[in-house]
C-alpha cells in the first residue's frame, strides 16, 4: 500500500493530539494558569519598582507591562515540556506502536505533534494577552506588537517542544521527563530579564542572558509591549530562534528514528 501524503495524514494526527489535549482539560489548564497566576501575584508584588525613576527611566510604564512577556513565554515552554509527556503516554499506551505500524510517513508523526502544539500555544498565548489587557496591560506597538510577540512566543515554543520530546523518547518515563523539562524551562526563564531589567542584573547574569534564546524572545516582548520596535533587537531574536530550532528539532527527529528503528 501507498503511504498517505504527509500533510493531509499530519493534519489528522494533529487534531487526534488536539481532542486528546481536550479530553483531559486539566493539563491545558495548568499549563495556562501557572502563567496568569504569576502574572498577577508578580504584578502586585513588584508594583512599586515601576515607580521607581530607575525603572521609568529604561521606558516601562508599569511592572505589569514589563512583566507580561515573560509570562507569555513562560505559557509556551510549559506547553512545550507537556508535548513530550504526551509522546511517553503514546508509547506507553501502545499507540505510537499502532502508528507505526500503519502505512503513513513516520514524518507526519511529528509533524502531527508539531502543529498540534502550535495551535494549543497560539491559542493559550492569545487567552494570556486577553488576560494581561484585562488587568491593564497594554501595548505601545499596538495590535501588530501583540501579533509578533505572540508569534515569536510560539516559535520559540514549538522549537523548545523539540527538547522535551526529544527527553521523552530518550527516557521513555513520563516523570524524568516532567522534571527535567520544568528544571530546564525554570531555568532558561530565571536566567533572563524576566523579572528585572537587565541593566539591574548582576553582571555574570547579564552575560548569561547573552546565550539564552528565551531571554531574547522576552526581551522583544518588553520592548514591543513598552518602547517600542526595535530591527536590531528583532533581528536577534529572529536569530536565536533559528538557532534553537536548528539544534532541537533535527536532534529530536534523530532521537525519534533512533527509538522507532527496529
Amino acid at each position: 500500500m501507498k503511504p498517505n501524503a504527509t500533510p493531509p495524514v499530519a493534519l489528522v494526527l494533529a487534531a487526534r493530539n488536539l481532542a486528546r489535549a481536550v479530553r483531559t482539560p486539566m493539563m491545558v489548564t495548568a499549563s495556562l494558569a501557572q502563567p496568569v497566576i504569576w502574572l498577577v501575584l508578580f504584578s502586585q508584588i513588584f508594583r512599586g519598582l515601576a515607580g521607581t525613576q530607575e525603572f521609568r527611566s529604561l521606558g516601562y510604564r508599569s511592572y505589569l507591562d514589563f512583566f507580561a512577556p515573560a509570562m507569555l513565554v513562560l505559557s509556551m515552554l510549559v506547553t512545550a515540556m507537556q508535548s513530550g509527556m504526551a509522546t511517553v503516554t503514546d508509547i506507553d499506551t501502545g499507540m505510537m506502536d499502532k502508528l507505526l505500524a500503519s502505512p503513513i510517513r513516520r514524518s507526519a508523526i511529528l509533524a502531527g505533534r508539531v502543529i498540534a502544539d502550535a495551535v494549543t500555544m497560539s491559542a493559550q498565548g492569545l487567552l494570556l494577552l486577553v488576560a494581561g489587557f484585562l488587568l491593564g496591560a497594554r501595548f505601545t506597538t499596538g495590535w501588530a506588537g501583540a501579533a509578533v510577540t505572540l508569534g515569536s512566543a510560539v516559535a520559540f515554543g514549538v522549537a523548545w517542544a523539540g527538547l522535551s520530546n526529544m527527553i521523552a523518547l530518550k527516557s521513555r518515563n513520563s516523570e524524568l521527563t516532567m522534571l527535567t523539562g520544568m528544571f530546564v524551562t525554570l531555568t532558561a526563564l530565571f536566567l533572563s530579564s524576566a523579572f528585572f531589567p537587565r541593566p539591574y542584573l548582576p553582571g555574570w547574569l547579564q552575560a548569561v542572558t547573552n546565550v539564552n534564546p528565551a531571554a531574547y524572545v522576552i526581551a522583544t516582548g518588553q520592548q514591543l509591549m513598552n518602547t517600542g520596535s526595535s530591527a536590531g533587537q528583532d533581528l536577534r531574536t529572529l536569530a536565536a530562534i533559528a538557532a534553537t530550532a536548528l539544534v532541537l528539532l533535527p536532534a529530536c527527529a534523530a532521537a525519534f528514528r533512533a527509538a522507532t528503528r527496529h
